[in-house]
């Protein structure tokens, strides 16, 4: 039984081995960013090239989900607010603080942003973003910030996937990265029309969810994941004395004027609440999720107005 015992442990010790070697090899962010291309529109690789690559400044900076992408259109905020002030949509599709946390931090590292706008919605995600494990330095992927992390073992598994494939594309098959995009906005367009077959879904779903009895202390345990990493976030704009705001995009079926952690963030900054008849209007949707164009200009020119008013009166102070 002992000699079956250490043979298993010699077994799983090899496999581990050769997994300890990716986790302490080099990673290239520039790989990672330009990995996941067939996701979000191949947005990660315009974020990394605007970050790294581009000179120009990112004085204003959007951070959130596609939800951003689609809200706000920083050419036009950067026109309207008519100072030299670089406005930057950086959202990335999907939920997940964890990546808001990997965007920003490259953000900070490379850049000096002058105001940080995140984004906040109707509930926080409580699990993690698919595409972190693929983002993260080592370090990060590692030290989960908390132990209420349900995707802990998928996001090592998915980190260890992506470094082999940078261990291919280094040493094997020498693949070169694509040259650097110039574009120096990332609002995603759409003149799409939403259809009243989504919308009447998506309120079903709403409704469904908000109907859904919830154990307070299950709640409380499983939002401590998703705050863990808003408030590295905090700490990190705080140290470098950035200005950051919150402003609420809500979807269109869950009909909530206000976040349900309102409170949370507004111990720690302003939250922005748009005006609801920008998101009652059925004709500013692109789906149930997104506003299409003419919801983003509405958004986009309330949006300049505030930042206007609040950011860049402070500014001159």
């Amino acid at each position: 039984m002992k000699s079956i015992l250490l043979k298993i442990a010699l077994f799983f010790s090899l496999l581990t081995i050769p997994l300890i070697g990716l986790y302490l090899a080099p990673y290239s962010g520039e790989f990672a960013y330009h990995y996941i291309e067939n996701d979000c529109y191949n947005h990660g690789a315009w974020i990394y090239d605007r970050i790294n690559h581009n000179p120009t400044p990112i004085d204003i900076a959007f951070i959130g989900s596609s939800h951003t992408i689609h809200a706000f259109q920083d050419k036009k905020i950067e026109e309207l607010i008519g100072s030299n002030d670089r406005v930057t949509n950086l959202g990335y599709c999907r939920y997940g603080r964890n990546l808001e946390y990997i965007l920003l931090k490259m953000l900070i590292d490379k850049k000096s942003p002058g105001l940080v706008v995140f984004e906040v919605h109707e509930d926080e995600e409580k699990n993690s973003h698919d595409i972190f494990p693929y983002l993260a330095d080592t370090r990060d992927l590692l030290q989960t910030p908390t132990p209420f992390n349900r995707d802990y073992l998928a996001d090592l598994f998915h980190g260890a996937s992506a470094r082999l494939e940078y261990f291919k594309a280094r040493f094997v098959f020498r693949e070169k990265y694509p040259e650097p995009v110039s574009e120096l906005y990332g609002y995603g367009a759409s003149d799409r029309m939403v259809t009243r077959d989504e919308l009447t879904e998506n309120e079903k779903a709403w409704g469904k969810r908000l109907n859904r009895t919830t154990i307070e202390f299950v709640e409380e345990t499983k939002v401590k994941y998703p705050f863990a990493y808003l408030d590295k976030m905090i700490r990190m704009v705080e140290a470098k004395k950035i200005p950051f705001i919150f402003v609420y995009l809500p979807e269109y079926g869950s009909k909530l004027k206000n976040p349900k952690y309102e409170f949370h963030y507004k111990n720690m900054a302003p939250v922005l609440i748009p005006p609801q008849l920008i998101f009652s209007d059925v004709s500013n949707w692109m789906d149930a999720s997104h506003l299409n164009d003419k919801g983003s200009e509405l958004l986009s020119d309330w949006m300049a107005d505030q930042l206007k008013n609040e950011f860049c009166n402070e500014k001159s102070n």
